[in-house]
């Protein structure tokens, strides 16, 4: 047998728990079913910053965001900083990709051998920036996000060229991708080459807008719908920041009837894009390449989809910040299971270890490898993830290990979850004096790990929030505030999102 090759598939916004075979009582996929029956799939599998950018160049680099400075959207990556996709093709392995990965700015390549994709990320204009990023000041809004949960449904029925996601969803966009993907199969098979090669799908359901084709649609609306936990709006049993960020998203009442339209879209964006999937597996089979190819599938983060009375990404809780995780390895179990933490910043030395490559010494994360086949020893005990950007004007750092999940907030207290025992995190253990010395041995950990708040200043200071006074005007400015400074000229009147 040849050297394997690698095909990594990643979707956005993909919760946790929403699959066939996670055991959801209504979302189907079949093709990822069947995928997680031929390899392992893994139950307590995270993100290392629950928004795109971040949580890309995480797992691209094997670093977590806060060693790269990949704070937020609009942060770019240094071309310098090595890639296992530049690995590979230094290596010999050319490696190839297509579809969303969001690389910022002018570099979009990203050390691939070669790439395709419909949408170009644009980086902030000036980074460091000089104008503070208002979605990280209290008083923030967007008010846009409740209009995406109000419009959800059914897609206008017609056929684009891919780039029209944002008014119509991303159905075309990850039609093309996938077809591009089955043709590139397709030539491979033809060339008949036992050279290894490696192929990265980024696909983009189910990412809102909340749209999908009716046939999707209706596969679950209306009773076809499981109701989030905790969904209340507005939720006041929430941590501060967490209760800011349900603010800030500006969701107002949201009803059964909109809960149950949008949810049932979500589900139909889930299973269209497991149907994607199962074009791009079906091909590998057809080409004769399922027995050699390494097979991981993977979401950039999840989705809250009204858990806690929240939606989208952004913050700690499971739905966000828990990703699906499936890896098939030619000769290695199959129908497996595995309930190690283990995070996205390992699929970098994972991928080196497909390859037969070292990982280089200064990154975090270990091979998922040695899991499958049964060798924990040695794997590090405990996943870390953090966040940086838009709706919270301080940083927080999730630490999960053992039965519990920690998150440190920058100028705010600390939460603590069993969540062996409380899965859906509805009771925090931070307040009760028997966990203080879970939460002391929590934040020792940490401080191993990083060191919060010269962290938490130097992304402040990167996205424009630092002064040159050291003020910092997380704790000083408000939105409105910033607003008027602009209009006086104290500030430029810098986009807040990075446009072309």
């Amino acid at each position: 047998m040849s050297q394997p090759n690698i095909l990594v598939i990643c979707s956005d916004q993909h919760h946790p728990l929403m699959t066939g075979y996670r055991g959801h009582p209504y979302v189907k996929t079949p093709n990822l079913d069947r995928l997680a029956a031929q390899g392992t799939h893994f139950t307590r599998a995270y993100c290392n910053s629950p928004v795109c950018t971040p949580s890309r160049m995480s797992f691209i680099t094997g670093k977590y965001v806060s060693q790269i400075g990949s704070w937020f959207i609009g942060c770019p990556l240094d071309p310098q900083e090595s890639t296992w996709a530049r690995r590979l093709d230094q290596a010999g392995i050319p490696s190839t990709m297509l579809g969303k990965m969001d690389f910022c700015g002018e570099y979009q390549d990203g050390g691939f051998t070669d790439y395709r994709i419909l949408e170009k990320r644009a980086a902030f204009k000036v980074y460091p920036r000089t104008t503070p990023m208002d979605s990280r000041l209290p008083g923030y809004i967007r008010k846009d996000k409740r209009v995406h949960i109000r419009v959800a449904g059914i897609r206008e029925d017609v056929v684009t060229d891919g780039t029209r996601g944002h008014g119509l969803g991303f159905y075309d966009h990850d039609r093309i991708v996938t077809e591009w993907a089955v043709d590139y199969l397709q030539k491979k098979g033809e060339q008949n080459d036992i050279k290894p090669w490696a192929l990265y799908v980024g696909l983009l359901f189910p990412h809102w807008p909340f749209k999908v084709p009716k046939k999707y649609y209706d596969m679950y609306f209306p009773d076809q719908v499981a109701f989030p936990h905790d969904a209340k709006f507005p939720n006041e049993e929430l941590h501060p920041a967490l209760k800011g960020f349900q603010d800030s998203l500006d969701l107002g009442e949201v009803t059964e009837s909109m809960l149950r339209n949008v949810i049932a879209t979500y589900y139909g964006m889930i299973s269209a894009m497991d149907d994607h999937v199962g074009k791009i597996l079906d091909e590998l089979d057809k080409q004769g390449f399922s027995d050699n190819t390494y097979v991981i599938y993977t979401s950039d983060h999840g989705e809250s989809m009204g858990e806690h009375g929240l939606f989208y990404k952004q913050c700690p809780y499971e739905g966000s910040v828990g990703v699906p995780l499936i890896v098939k390895s030619p000769g290695l179990p199959a129908a497996h299971r595995v309930d190690h933490p283990v995070s996205l910043v390992d699929m970098y030395p994972t991928i080196m270890e497909m390859a037969g490559l070292k990982t280089e010494p200064d990154r975090p994360g270990r091979s998922w490898l040695p899991l499958i086949r049964g060798e924990a020893d040695g794997q590090p005990d405990y996943v870390f993830s953090e966040y940086h950007g838009n709706f919270f004007p301080q940083d927080w750092y999730m630490l999960v290990r053992g039965d519990y999940k920690y998150t440190f907030h920058v100028n705010d207290r600390p939460t603590l979850y069993n969540v062996a025992d409380d899965p859906q995190e509805m009771r925090d253990l931070a307040g009760d004096p028997e966990y203080a010395p879970i939460l002391t041995e929590f934040e020792r950990l940490l401080r191993t790990v990083v060191d919060p708040e010269e962290v938490s200043r130097q992304s402040k200071k990167d996205l424009g929030l630092i002064g040159k006074d050291g003020e910092d005007y997380t704790l000083t400015l408000t939105v409105s505030e910033l607003q008027e400074k602009i209009n006086q000229g104290v500030f430029a009147d810098e986009p807040g999102f990075p446009t072309w």
